[in-house]
C-alpha cells in the first residue's frame, strides 16, 4: 500500500467512522434490546386493554343495575 491509500483509509476510518465488526455487533445488540422492549410494551398494552375492558364492563353492569333498581 502506498501512503495515499493509507491516508485515505485513515480518513475513512476516523472522519467517516468506518464500521468495524465491533460496531456492527453493538448495533445488533442494540436492535435486539429494542425488539425486546417492543415485545414487553405489547404485553403491557394488552394487559391494560384487558383491565380497561373489565372496568368498563363493571361500570356498565353497575349502571344497568342502578337503572333497574330505580325503575322497580
Amino acid at each position: 500500500m502506498n501512503s495515499v491509500q493509507i491516508k485515505l483509509y485513515d480518513l475513512f476510518r476516523k472522519e467517516l467512522h468506518l464500521s468495524t465488526k465491533e460496531d456492527i455487533r453493538l448495533l445488533r445488540d442494540s436492535i435486539h434490546l429494542l425488539e425486546l422492549k417492543v415485545e414487553q410494551s405489547k404485553g403491557d398494552i394488552y394487559k391494560a386493554m384487558f383491565w380497561t375492558g373489565i372496568v368498563q364492563l363493571m361500570a356498565i353492569l353497575g349502571g344497568v343495575l342502578a337503572i333497574v333498581k330505580y325503575i322497580t
